[in-house]
């Protein structure tokens, strides 16, 4: 039992995470400087090491939302989409676990902003396991 506590605390000390929102609205990160991910905008980062990681999020839509653009929220890895809510439903969950290498970049993105409501709105990502990758 002791034996697994200390895996579980060292697992812990070398985590690597991060979480955007609710408000305000900042990335949060264990460590402070996570060497697995940079920020580099809002809703958006950079993986710098290879792994499995954990994505995931609570997206809150704007019930009220009279605007013209579609109702559309994407989670991205580069430039295509690996998750798309349409539907504005109050609240929607988004996430998954991906295989992701150095230099993907991941993103939450909305079509407008005024879709949704930040306060309520967040994602996050933690490194599940370091892979080391052949060739």
């Amino acid at each position: 039992m002791v034996l697994v506590l200390r895996e579980l605390q060292k697992a812990a000390a070398d985590s690597c995470q991060a979480k955007f929102g609710p408000l305000p609205s900042k990335w949060q990160t264990v460590p402070p400087e996570p060497s697995c991910m940079n920020k580099t905008s809002d809703w958006k980062l950079t993986v710098l090491q290879n792994g499995l990681y954990l994505i995931y999020g609570q997206v809150v839509f704007d019930t009220t939302y009279n605007g013209v653009a579609p109702l559309e929220v994407q989670l991205r890895k580069n430039k295509d989409a690996i998750q798309t809510l349409k539907n504005n439903f109050k609240i929607q969950t988004i996430g998954g676990t991906y295989e992701l290498h150095a230099g993907d970049t991941m993103g939450l993105i909305f079509n407008s902003e005024d879709q949704i409501l930040k306060n309520n709105t967040y994602w996050g990502i933690v490194l599940v396991a370091n892979l080391q990758f052949t060739s």
